[in-house]
């Protein structure tokens, strides 16, 4: 995910034509493990609403565990398809199973659609488990920008409602804080996600009360005051994000609440370096996938 300068802040409409301009000719580039297959499913919401999604599986994969992963785009944009190549490596890596999620986006539809879409799709894995052939007890969350804020939130959700636990998360440059906190600690030159898009993604999805007193810490997880008894996680932001100040604070926090963590700063690299800079690609998705395997074994 890139922001584009000189887009004013509350744009969305021109951010997520530019993304989706991108991705399209990303995904045209992409070359796929020929040893991953790709099922399409609707998952039927509590309210209603159609959820597309996608299962991923690698031939010969006889793992029982099951990655849920959420994309990213600054809650504005993004989709299942955008992230074909991304999720495809994790399974042929990990052998793991994944179910990609195209929830709904602001502002059509604001907090919490989002993450009620993540999570009814984490109940259709449950209530789908023997036909997937996957245990319960290995489900983890994957999500990458705002898709790693959406699963933090999820992961709080869950927590405190008491069902369907997750077993760990993996949160790759995730976006947490709606009051933008990190503005002044980067030069503006070195954001590929910026100031007025963290500000157009956020007040989308809070319909204009970015920074207000009364944010949910559902909707913007650095703000939760209890992270006890989340599971374990991994995080990961360069340190030319603006995101990496909430980044290595979330990740303070989880280990002081006793949660097990896993905390890499990338030096010299932005927001979605993996695009810009693909030789470290590789080295970065071993380490990512080095967790999964570890947390998820099933």
């Amino acid at each position: 995910m890139r922001g584009a300068p000189g887009i004013p802040a509350g744009d969305y409409l021109t951010r997520r034509a530019n993304m989706d301009q991108m991705m399209a000719k990303l995904s045209e580039r992409a070359i796929l493990p020929s040893s991953i297959a790709m099922t399409d499913i609707t998952v039927t919401g509590r309210h209603g609403q159609r959820i597309p999604a996608r299962v991923y599986r690698k031939a010969g994969s006889t793992s029982r565990a099951l990655m849920v992963f959420v994309h990213g785009g600054g809650m504005i944009m993004g989709s299942i398809d955008g992230n074909n190549s991304t999720v495809s490596r994790y399974v042929d890596k990990t052998g793991i199973p994944a179910l990609s999620v195209g929830y709904r986006l602001a502002p059509e539809h604001p907090y919490p659609a989002q993450q009620d879409d993540v999570i009814e799709a984490i109940a259709w894995a449950h209530s789908h488990a023997g036909e997937l052939n996957i245990d319960r007890s290995h489900i983890g969350l994957v999500g990458e920008s705002s898709g790693g804020g959406i699963s933090a939130g999820v992961a709080l959700k869950l927590r405190d409602a008491g069902e369907h636990p997750i077993a760990c998360l993996l949160l790759v440059y995730p976006m947490l804080d709606d009051r933008t906190t990190s503005a002044k600690a980067i030069a503006s030159k070195f954001l590929t996600w910026t100031v007025a898009d963290n500000v157009t993604g956020w007040n989308c999805l809070l319909e204009g009360k970015a920074g207000a007193a009364d944010v949910s810490a559902y909707a913007a997880p650095a703000r939760a005051t209890d992270l006890r008894d989340l599971p374990p996680t991994y995080i990961e932001v360069g340190d030319l994000d603006l995101f990496k100040d909430e980044d290595e604070k979330f990740a303070k926090d989880l280990k002081a609440a006793g949660v097990e963590v896993e905390f890499h700063l990338r030096h010299g690299a932005p927001h979605g370096f993996e695009i810009i800079t693909p030789e470290l690609r590789e080295g970065v998705f071993k380490q990512r996938s080095a967790f999964l395997s570890t947390h998820l074994s099933a």
